[in-house]
This record gives structure tokens, sequence and C-alpha cells, in this order.
């Protein structure tokens, strides 16, 4: 009786061992335990712990700033201060191409320009004086012909009254004064032939006398073209003079538009010095064209050129690459466009270096459906380390967490019965199988987190296939 029960017992865990040997290797299910017998299975407790949600996304790495800098111009390379893999900064002279020629031609353009500035000084100085000499030359031409106007009046209205009286008063004072100085004369005469006068008093009575017979011709001749009146000839004279006049005063007038026209010469000069001064910038820019610089802080990737090649304009020089800061562009179904929002954290790796993890970000999720499949394209930015390990054209694998979640209870994947599209756990509870439906909220490789159980629980992780809801267990191994 006592050896059939130790035997009974024994071939009861022998089966036991044998069931929980083939669940812990993958076994297919085998059938479940009748509903009253004890199963022997393995326990973990659920633990309290933070998980995150994410998404897998791959790409290949690319450069913000991938650029191939060439030539402006055309002309040979005269010097090449780069080779690859050097580092470059922003500005820094990668190549340079003969400039003989372009300094010959600005050192001739710089000349045009002093040229130029004289041209317009010239202009503008003689722009200053021209309307005070046009004002001067009007004045004088108005004044002669005012005084043109006057004599031809004075001509055709004649003598008046108080002219023929000035005329006759003048003859007359003119003909005393002459009666005087005759007899002055003829008393000297007389007196220096009695020897009572020297010769000097004689000559000085003599010179009287002849002023005065000088004065009194010319006013009785005054007289007479007073009383005669102007002639034809002096009117037709008096006429043409006027017409002179009123020519020079017309062509004074006229001087006027000089003024104009020196401010054209004025403005004709700037437009020649502005296009002097055009010319030199231009040479100048080419100049400095001659002189290939980095467009920013970069690594050289590759060379094109040597000293002493004919470049001609667009020709590659050197291909710059700034590594700071990568990107590369993932594909995101459609179904999952709700969940993905820029910003959202990226863990990224690389098969370069599997021990190293770089943070990234998603950085645009792109506006159109990139494929027949509907998908979307999505950018993922990070920044490279200061060692600059990571390199264009790597291969990247990217983790978009979605969501983290914190102090939840964590179930061990080994754990999870999946069926149906229902997920379930059995929970030990005072040496019972207790079934519970999981909402399975988060996942990794190695736990979820799901709603329906609570942290501190035992869940079976061993043997959970022979189970049904109620039956009684045996734990043989409560590891975590």
């Amino acid at each position: 009786m006592m050896k059939a029960k130790f035997t009974g017992a024994f071939l009861l865990l022998t089966a036991i061992a044998l069931s929980v040997t083939a669940c812990g290797r993958g076994a297919a299910p085998q059938a479940q335990a009748e509903p009253n017998a004890e199963v022997a299975v393995a326990t973990a407790t659920i633990k309290t712990g933070t998980i995150s949600e994410t998404i897998s996304v791959t790409g290949e790495l690319t450069a913000y700033n991938d650029t191939v800098v060439a030539t402006k111009l055309g002309g040979k390379i005269a010097e090449i201060r780069v080779r690859e893999g050097d580092r470059v900064a922003k500005g820094q002279v990668l190549a340079v191409q003969d400039q003989t020629d372009l300094r010959m031609q600005l050192r001739q353009a710089e000349a045009a320009v002093r040229a130029a500035e004289a041209n317009l000084q010239q202009a503008e100085t003689a722009a200053r004086v021209q309307p005070d000499q046009v004002d001067a030359q009007i004045q004088t031409a108005k004044a002669a012909l005012l005084a043109a106007q006057a004599r031809l009046r004075a001509l055709q209205t004649g003598a008046r009254p108080q002219e023929r009286q000035q005329a006759e008063q003048a003859v007359r004072a003119a003909r005393a004064n002459y009666e005087l100085a005759r007899a002055n004369y003829e008393r000297a005469q007389r007196l220096y032939e009695q020897g009572a006068i020297p010769r000097q008093q004689l000559d000085s009575a003599r010179t009287a006398y002849e002023a005065a017979q000088a004065q009194l011709r010319q006013a009785e001749e005054t007289l007479s073209l007073v009383q005669e009146g102007p002639r034809k000839e002096d009117i037709e004279a008096a006429e043409q003079a006027v017409k002179q006049a009123e020519e020079a005063y017309r062509q004074a007038l006229l001087g006027r538009s000089q003024i104009e026209l020196a401010q054209q010469r004025v403005a004709a000069a700037r437009a020649a010095l502005a296009q002097a001064k055009a010319q030199y910038a231009l040479l100048k820019q080419q100049l400095d064209d001659t002189v290939i610089r980095a467009p920013f802080d970069g690594v050289v990737a590759d060379r094109f050129v040597d000293i002493g090649t004919m470049a001609g304009q667009g020709t590659p020089v050197a291909r710059i690459v700034k590594l700071d800061r990568l990107y590369f562009e993932a594909v995101l179904p459609e179904t999952l466009l709700a969940e993905v929002r820029v910003g959202m954290p990226v863990t990224v790796k690389v098969d370069a270096f599997p021990d190293r993890a770089f943070r990234g970000a998603v950085e645009a999720i792109y506006p159109a459906i990139a494929d027949q499949a509907r998908n979307l394209r999505l950018r993922i930015s990070l920044a490279n380390p200061a060692d600059l390990p990571l390199k264009t054209g790597l291969f990247a694998r990217g983790e978009i967490t979605l969501r983290t979640y914190t102090n939840v209870p964590l179930t061990p994947k080994v754990a999870l019965l999946e069926k149906g599209g229902i997920t379930r756990v059995f929970v030990v509870e005072d040496g019972k199988a207790r079934a519970r439906t999981l909402k399975v909220r988060a996942t990794n490789t190695e736990v979820v987190y799901a709603e329906g159980v609570k942290s501190g629980e035992v869940v079976v992780t061993r043997g959970q296939d022979l189970l049904s809801d109620g039956q009684p267990v045996r734990i043989i191994d409560s590891g975590n």
C-alpha cells in the first residue's frame, strides 16, 4: 500500500517535470492538466519601473551641409591649400586662380575712376559759376539796350526849349569870357612891348585867350546843332544801335539755357563716375572670386583640381561636408501618423559603432505620401558628438519614443498567453492560478506594461499552458 502511493507520487512528479521542461524549451502546448490536479510552475513578481513605447525606423545618414565648391570664373589654378580630410573653417582659402590679368584691369579701372572724379569736379565748378556769369551778362546787355533806346528817343524827339536856352546861355557866357580874355591878351602885349611885364605873363594871357576862343566855338557849334536838330544819319545809326543792343540782350537771356546745360553736364559726369566705379567694383569682385573659399566649417571630402589645372567657369574644386549635424529620412506607415510628432526623441544606432547610442529627434514629417503603399517620410536629425564619429552614408537605425510610462507595473513577456487577439496571464493567488485578461499599453523585448495586473503580484512564467482558471499550482521556481 505504501509502495503504491510512493509509485503514484513519483509518476506524478515525473509528468509535471516533463511538462515544465517542454514549456521551457518552447515545445508545442500540451493538454491542460486535470482541473483539480496540482501543476508545478515557475513564477516571477511584477515590479514597478519605466518603459517606453517606440517605433523602429531606418535610413542613411546625410549631412545638412554637403557642398561641391566650384570656380565662379575661368582661369588657371595657381594655388591649392587643402587636401582630403582637412578640416576647414568658414571663409578659409581652398584654392586661388591666376590673378595677373585681373590686377592689370583693376589698375586701369582705378585710373578711370580718378579721371571721372576730376571731370565731375570741373563740371560742378562750372555749374556753380555759370549762373553768376549769365546774370552779369544779362544785366550788362540790358543796361546797354536801355542806353541805346534812350539815345534814339532823344534824337527822335529833338532839343527841348530848356536845352536851347541852356545852349544860348552857354554861347553868351563863352563870348563874354572870350572878350575878356582877348582884352587881357592885347593889354599884356602892350605892356610886354613896353617892358612892363615878363614874357611868361604874356604867354599865360595868350593861352587863356586861345582857350576862351575854343570854348566859344564849341558853344556856338552846340547851339547850332540844337537849333538844327538831329541828322537822319544819326537817327539811323541810333536805331541800328538799338537793334544790336536788343540782339545782345536776347543772346544774354539765352545764356540761361547754359545753366541747364551745365547741370546736365554735371549729371553726365556723375553717371560716368558711377559707371567707372561700377566697373571697378565688378573687377574687384572678380578678383575676389579668384580666391575660392570654404562656405562653412567642415571637412574636405574630395579635391578635384591641382596646381596648373585650367578651370572653366563652374569647375568643381572641392567637396566640403559639415558633420556636426546629420539626418536621415525614414518611412512611416500612415497608420502611425497620428502617433508621431515633430520633436519626439529618437535613439539612433549604426553598425559601425554597435555599442554606442546617439540621441536624435523627429525634425520634420513630410506633407505628401511617399509611395504606393501610402507611407510618409520623416526626417530624423541628430548631433554628431565632438569626436565626429558619424559619417555620411552610414546606415542608421532609430527608435522613436512615442511615449514613456514611469512607475508602472512591468510584466515579463514570457508570462503572456495570446490567443484570438486576447492577451492573458495567470496570477498566483492562495496557491491557485487566476486568469487575468490584459490590455497591453507598451512593450519592449523583455517586459510589457499592461492594465489588469498590479506591482507585487506573482505571475506564472512557465507551465501556464497547462493551467486553467482556479487550478492549484506548486511553485518550483520563483526567479525574476
